[in-house]
Formats: C-alpha cells, sequence, structure tokens
C-alpha cells in the first residue's frame, strides 16, 4: 500500500507525471468499461468520466485497499451510475477471432460460439456479471473484488458460483436467468 501511495503522490507532482499516470491507467480502465457495457461508445464515454474522476480525487486516496482496487471501484461506480441512466445491462466481446491457423470452417463455429456466450452473459443478472467480469476478465481476487463492489469475500464467491451456475445453464441449457 505504501507503494500505492507513492505512485498517487509522484502522479500529483507534475501535469506532465499526472498526464502520464492517466495514460498508464486509461486501457485498464477501458477494458474493465468495455466488458461491463458491451458497447465501445459507452466505454468511452465511461473511461473519460473515470479518468476526470479519479484526476479530481487522486490526492484524496488514502492507501485503503490497493490503488487499482481504488480505481476499479471508480470504474464500477460509473458504470452502474450509467446503468442506471440508460437501463442498458449486456454485454458484447469483440471480433478476436481472426486466425490464419483456423479453417473457415472453424472460424465459424467459434464465432457462434462466441456469440451464444455473449447472449448467455447479457442474460445474467448484473451482480452475477460484474463479479465474473472482474473475476475472469480482470483478474481481481476475491479480496479485491468484495472492496470494489462493497461485498464480503463471502458474498462474492457465492455470487460467482451462482453466477458460473446461471452462465452454464444458459449456455448449454438455453434456459433464461
Amino acid at each position: 500500500m505504501q507503494e500505492d501511495l507513492k505512485i498517487a503522490a509522484e502522479a500529483l507532482q507534475s501535469r506532465e507525471q499526472l498526464t502520464q499516470f492517466l495514460r498508464t491507467i486509461e486501457p485498464f480502465i477501458y477494458q474493465t468499461a468495455y466488458y461491463m457495457t458491451g458497447k465501445k461508445m459507452d466505454a468511452e464515454d465511461v473511461t473519460q468520466d473515470c479518468l476526470w474522476k479519479v484526476c479530481r480525487s487522486l490526492n484524496q486516496y488514502q492507501g485503503q485497499g490497493s490503488l487499482r482496487g481504488w480505481i476499479h471501484r471508480v470504474v464500477v461506480n460509473t458504470v452502474r451510475e450509467q446503468a442506471r441512466k440508460k437501463k442498458a445491462q449486456f454485454v458484447e466481446f469483440d471480433d478476436s477471432l481472426q486466425s490464419d491457423d483456423l479453417s473457415v470452417e472453424k472460424q465459424v463455429e467459434m464465432k457462434m460460439t462466441e456469440e451464444n456466450l455473449h447472449q448467455a452473459i447479457a442474460a445474467l443478472p448484473v451482480n452475477y456479471r460484474e463479479v465474473l467480469v472482474l473475476r475472469h476478465i480482470q483478474d481481481l481476487s476475491y479480496q479485491e473484488i468484495a472492496e470494489t463492489l462493497d461485498l464480503t469475500e463471502a458474498q462474492v464467491k457465492t455470487r460467482l458460483f451462482r453466477g458460473r451456475e446461471k452462465l452454464r445453464t444458459l449456455f448449454y441449457g438455453g434456459e433464461e436467468a
């Protein structure tokens, strides 16, 4: 945590250091926002809002938890705020299946599987989707997810278990969440 405080303090030393810090965290914020909103434009809006919020409140970071977790909390809260405004609750993944090594048939099969997975994730309740994205896309620990979402670790583990079960049912069974 001392290292996180040092990073935050250094970022506040000059405009150039703050700009560099924001450039460093921007891809991290965008990726989280993209997987949680499912739309490029929404993710870009969230990213800009988050960068502004981080810039304004970085001097208030007290070292309670990791800096990464603090930034995740900013992103999650901003996404929630946007979702309340737009009532949008779905996730899509980018098209990243292009490979010269795979046959066209295999690429089509993989794309269909990916689309089915997108639909299953989109059908999940937002509380399950949040923990699944933070755990499996952002690779956060249970403790970091708990801090980010203001939950206990037991609640995180329960939501992950239930979310995985619902996802499995939706993906393989076709039932609704």
